[in-house]
């Protein structure tokens, strides 16, 4: 039998090719179709590779329904097993049932004879075991939840010694850690898919509790300070897993919308045009679940049914341009974005938001970027030019201002605010209230559902995330109907 022929010689060659095409050749063979891959996919298989790789060891992927992130959670342990078979893996979950689930299409795919003729020294054991839960809070959860007096995990075991532990939250872990100790490389992760249960993101308690239990049960449980924790989740809530990942513990983000900037689908084999538009009746959900930014629900201030809209209309006459931009500098993840926004005032006295530039830039991006708006706006609509663009004069601010005008003679205005950012957004109320601010077509509109849904988030406490969006608003609304904080 020559090499080609060996299978065994085919699964090294295979496994030497990193997770994607190992995946794509297992999956096709152990399922019988092809893996529909997206461009979604190819970024989601480079962020997994590096973790494989060890260059990134606290990760948090935050992907749509239906996008396949189970699927490849579920293949990366084998994939970590079969590269090192004595990994050691926790993979847990709120779900028990899908725990269940996730361990036997793991020991399916192992047990399927075209993996045995690749792997043949992986002859894989499984256990059920009982488990108490973590304290009292998880023990009166499940009792309440399911019936129960202990949790229902799994094991499997490679006859070198890897094993993974389906482990639900809650559940009480004892005597084993995730990879091997003292082993440099890759020898096993930490998974979490789905820790936060939707029915029960608005507890407070709730939500404390599995930070908690991430803490002090999940946290300990690494024998290696470098061993991967990956925390796989649709968005829920600000303060859900990964936002607490992102906030206490630095995580990495690998953010996938449905919907990209452009209001394309990354996902156009699950979502047609209708499905999308069903979902986005829903705002606080679509944004959470589906936009991956989840916003504050009720936040309060700026109310969701404040906001007016128009249609492109070829003869509609203004009688002044100009750009408001509210600007930062640093592109990590708890850092504000860049608002920039193009407005026109009609001759009818409204305000209308004609376009939208938003997103993280360091300073050469963003003067690049404010370069090309102007060039693009310059010439203003119709008989009516592009007068200037507001910035405000703060850090980041500043500096634009400076290298614009020697750079571009662009004409700049600093914006100096009179007073904080709750009261210059309570000031502007009533003309946004009044129907005088007038955003483009309708909410699914990229640009009014990404200014909508900042808005509505905006609380009076300034617990909400961010607001470089209200900030460019408030500018603008000054700019048509105040000039105030105009230097």
């Amino acid at each position: 039998m020559s090499q080609i022929d060996d299978k065994e010689y085919l699964g090294q060659k295979l496994l030497e090719r990193g997770f994607r095409q190992w995946f794509l050749y297992l999956f096709r063979i152990v399922n019988g179709s092809e893996w529909k891959e997206l461009n979604i996919h190819k970024k989601m298989f480079k962020q997994l590779q590096k973790v494989i790789d060890g260059q990134s060891t606290r990760l948090n992927f935050n992907i749509s329904p239906r996008s396949g992130k189970t699927t490849m959670a579920i293949w990366l342990v084998v994939y970590a097993l079969t590269l090192n078979p004595k990994s050691q893996i926790i993979y847990t979950s709120f779900n028990q049932d899908l725990l269940s689930q996730i361990a036997q299409q793991v020991a399916a795919i192992m047990q399927h004879p075209v993996y045995q003729a690749m792997y043949p020294q992986y002859n894989i054991q499984q256990t059920i075991e009982e488990n108490d839960p973590v304290d009292d809070f998880w023990k009166d959860y499940l009792i309440q939840t399911t019936g129960k007096i202990k949790f229902s995990n799994r094991k499997i075991f490679t006859p070198q010694g890897g094993v993974v532990l389906f482990n639900s939250i809650g559940s009480a872990i004892t005597g084993f850690g995730v990879s091997v100790r003292g082993v440099k490389g890759f020898s096993g992760f930490l998974v979490m898919d789905d820790a936060d249960k939707p029915t029960d993101i608005r507890s407070e308690t709730i939500r404390n509790k599995t930070h908690t239990y991430y803490v002090e049960t999940l946290l300990t449980r690494l024998n290696n300070p470098d061993a991967p924790i990956i925390n796989i989740q649709q968005r829920l809530h600000i303060d859900d897993m990964s936002g607490f990942l992102i906030r206490e513990y630095n995580f990495e983000t690998f953010k996938a919308p449905l919907l990209d900037e452009n209001g394309n689908c990354n996902l156009s084999n699950q979502y047609t045009e209708e499905r999308i538009r069903e979902l986005q009746v829903n705002n606080y959900v679509f944004q959470a679940q589906y936009q991956q930014e989840p916003i504050m629900l009720g936040g309060g201030v700026i109310k969701h049914d404040y906001w007016r809209f128009y249609r492109e209309i070829s003869d509609t006459r203004y009688r002044k341009i100009f750009i408001s931009a509210d600007t930062a500098t640093k592109t990590k993840e708890w850092n504000d974005f860049t608002a920039i926004g193009v407005w026109g005032i009609t001759v009818g006295n409204k305000l209308r938001l004609i376009d939208l530039v938003h997103g993280k830039f360091e300073i050469t991006e963003l003067q690049n970027t404010l370069l090309a708006v102007w060039e693009k706006w310059k010439m203003g609509v119709g008989n009516c030019r592009c007068s200037k663009i507001i910035i405000e004069d703060k850090a980041s601010g500043m500096q634009a201002i400076q290298n614009l005008r020697k750079i571009g003679g662009l004409p700049i205005q600093p914006y100096i605010p009179e007073k904080d950012k709750l009261q210059r957004v309570e000031d502007v109320l009533p003309q946004i209230a009044a129907g005088n601010v007038e955003l483009p077509h309708n909410e699914s509109d990229p640009m009014s559902r990404t200014l909508i849904s900042e808005a509505d988030a905006f609380s009076a406490d300034m617990s909400h995330l961010h607001d470089d969006l209200v900030d460019m608003t408030v500018m603008a609304i000054d700019e048509a109907f105040f000039h105030k904080g105009m230097f």
